[in-house]
Formats: structure tokens, sequence, C-alpha cells
């Protein structure tokens, strides 16, 4: 099925959000995910992303964004941080987000000397909207989205 940009991304975060996400999380989720699968990206991930609301990629790699942007303040524009095998398949579409231009984002694999590391190079231009032009998912994803986002909308509204 083929979804605009923002439609996706609206559906993910509903979804996170009902899964018992932080709102802002959410959010941040449901722009990542649009990323990821319209990169061809894996849409286990991002089903497996909305697992366990207190052990999530969605809770770690807004933190990983953040380290990344004081790194390259720090230490200079090439940047290679430390990410967790649950995080890998994400993280590259949570960078894309960033409000600057990343060059050469990769994921290098763990090795006997060190853990994965997302590595990319800052720059100084300002990033550009992600692409929004239609995205293919998978039925099964809408669906598992779909379902967890009815479970928002059927919960009792707050006192």
């Amino acid at each position: 099925m083929t979804w605009s940009f923002d439609a996706f991304a609206g559906l993910a975060a509903r979804a996170a959000t009902a899964a018992g996400f932080p709102h802002d999380r959410a959010q941040t989720f449901g722009r990542a995910a649009a990323v990821h699968m319209a990169r061809g990206g894996d849409s286990g991930a991002i089903a497996e992303a909305l697992r366990d609301p207190a052990d999530s990629p969605i809770l770690r790699l807004p933190l990983l964004m953040h380290d990344l942007m004081r790194a390259a303040q720090i230490s200079g524009p090439s940047v290679a941080l430390s990410v967790l095998p649950a995080d890998r398949a994400l993280a590259p579409d949570y960078a894309e987000l960033l409000p600057v231009t990343l060059r050469d984002v990769t994921i290098r694999s763990a090795t006997e000397k060190g853990p994965a590391q997302l590595q990319a190079t800052v720059t100084e231009d300002v990033a550009e909207e992600p692409d929004a032009t239609g995205i293919d998912v998978p039925d099964d994803l809408v669906e598992t989205l779909s379902r967890l986002a009815e479970r928002e909308q059927d919960a009792p509204a707050a006192p």
C-alpha cells in the first residue's frame, strides 16, 4: 500500500503513543519510521521498536542524535558513536531528521575491538525536508500500526 510521508508518520506516531511512549518521542518515531520506509527499510524494525516502551530505540535514538550533535560541536564534523544492536536499523533514519545535513552516514558493525558505531560527518548545510512522495508500506505493518493506534482512540479520556 502506498502512503504519503505525513500520513504514514502520523499513523506510526499514533501507534507509538498507544503503545505507551511519550508523545514527543512518538512524534519523532513517526517521522523516522516514514524515513525508514521511504528508504526501503525493513518493516520489522518498526514493529520491533514498538514492542517495549521501557527498552526501545524510540527512547534511545533521540538521545544518541543529541550526543551526535554535541560531539560534532566539540570534536569536529566527523563523529563516531556507539550504537546498540537493537538501534542499528533505525539510527540512520533518526539522523535524517536532524536540523543539519549529514554526509557519509554509516553503521559500522561491531568488532572484537568495540561495539557497533554510527559514523557521520556533520555539515554546515541546512537539512532538507525528507522526501514526501509515496511510501510503499507492507499491509502487515499497516495492520499492526492501525491495531495499536486504535487502542489509543479506544482509551477513556483522562479526567
